[in-house]
């Protein structure tokens, strides 16, 4: 699709997607005008940074006559759709379109390959990042993982393969992006306090695929497919990763990947064997008189939880779990068996705590604390030669932290505080 008829733009979100699709669009010609209802050192900063080159911005408020007076508006996937600036925005019928829309219309790239699903989306992009760049081609990693596809494009060239971790909440706002390989690796409930329904969770990710041509390959689950979308139309190719032989998963998605674009099954094997992990994701980062401590604070869905659980043996996790829900108690109810089967003790924080502990009561022993200071404290006292502390929330950080990634590195610094004081004792 061209870029959007009309040349003022509104920017609602002014963290890092907001601000440099700002900076982008007035250095395109735009006239911008980027504005916050929240108010914090951080969106102050680049407020103030706008300001310098002559961006007009605003925080702690919505100018609503000058947002609603833009031809079109760039929205930020932290909007909800049942916020009010949200509502009188549709109310006046204005185009709304996301980052990733945006960035589509002026990508110079020939490939592009987007990566969405409830869980793995970032472990799968980073190795499809890697496995282009093994094969000689230069690669960029981008989108949902941290560092938006706009503030990346004055590095990229027609022959720069794009790998592109894509939310719900972007696609969502999506009008005509059709990636040249577009990969759903799963679809799980996820973000029910943001989206109405499952299905409309589930159309957002489809969006992925709905303007592919039919040189595009969609890949995907054929088990998500009968489930959740059997009467979905696209001109794309579609390719079943879970009818391929794999050890798992991700392994088998990376593999249709591969073939996709001409390289052979070693270039996967050979990524995935050398595949150190994430910071975040399932993360070991101590070990002390045989007990074990991993930060997952990446997991921030109970799928995620779930295929955290499975690597352990039987009853020998501490489980540290908790935050902002996304979903209802019905979803913590489906982790019952496994809690029950892998979990010695839960050990409950944030708002999510009243409903995991009515999910899991009488599955397993379970505490509450009122803080991850407080939870860490917990966890190596209940700790035995052989157990597990794991920190893998199932649940957004928004309730106590910024991001995951502060509610992990203060997870890391409790322990290893503990752990040291526990040396100076003895």
């Amino acid at each position: 699709m061209k870029p959007a008829s009309g040349t003022k733009v509104a920017i609602l979100g002014l963290r890092d997607t907001g601000t440099l699709s700002a900076f982008f669009l007035h250095e395109k010609g735009y006239k911008v005008f980027a504005s916050d209802l929240a108010d914090s050192q951080e969106i102050r900063a680049n407020l103030a940074k706008l300001s310098r080159q002559g961006i007009r911005a605003e925080c702690g408020k919505h100018s609503f006559d000058e947002i609603l007076a833009a031809d079109w508006i760039l929205i930020s996937p932290g909007i909800p759709p049942n916020s009010e600036i949200f509502r009188k925005i549709r109310a006046k019928q204005k185009p709304v379109y996301s980052e990733i829309e945006v960035a589509s219309w002026f990508s110079p790239a020939k490939t592009v390959i987007a990566v969405t699903g409830s869980c793995g989306k970032t472990t799968t992009a980073t190795l499809i990042s890697r496995i282009v760049q093994a094969n000689g081609c230069p690669a960029v990693l981008c989108g949902n993982i941290g560092n938006p596809w706009i503030g990346e494009l004055p590095k990229i060239r027609p022959e720069t393969v794009v790998a592109l971790e894509v939310s719900s909440f972007q696609l969502m706002h999506c009008a005509s992006f059709a990636p040249s390989i577009g990969l759903l690796l799963n679809a799980y409930p996820n973000h029910m306090d943001w989206h109405a329904d499952m299905n409309e969770y589930v159309q957002a990710k489809l969006n992925l695929f709905r303007w592919m041509k039919p040189a595009n390959i969609m890949i995907c689950r054929k088990e998500d497919e009968t489930r959740l979308f059997p009467d979905f139309r696209t001109a794309a190719k579609r390719v079943y990763f879970d009818q391929r032989p794999a050890s798992n998963p991700n392994e088998a998605a990376l593999l249709c990947v591969a073939e996709a674009l001409g390289y052979p099954a070693s270039a996967v094997q050979k990524a995935v064997s050398e595949f150190g992990g994430l910071e975040h994701r399932l993360e070991k980062f101590e070990e002390k008189d045989g007990v074990i401590f991993i930060n997952d604070s990446k997991a921030t869905t109970t799928a995620s939880l779930a295929w955290a659980l499975e690597k352990f043996s039987d009853r020998s996790v501490i489980l540290i779990c908790g935050g902002k829900y996304k979903t209802d108690v019905k979803d913590f109810m489906t982790l019952r068996d496994i809690i029950r089967r892998k979990v010695r003790c839960a050990i409950l924080i944030g708002a999510a705590r009243p409903l995991m502990r009515e999910a899991w009561q009488g599955a397993v022993e379970m505490l509450e604390a009122q803080s991850l200071e407080d939870a860490s404290r917990l966890g190596t006292e209940k700790a035995h030669r052989g157990d597990t502390v794991l920190l893998s929330p199932a649940c957004a950080s928004f309730d106590m932290f910024k991001n995951y990634q502060e509610r992990g590195d203060l997870f890391k610094a409790l322990i290893r505080q503990r752990l040291r004081s526990e040396v100076a004792r003895k």
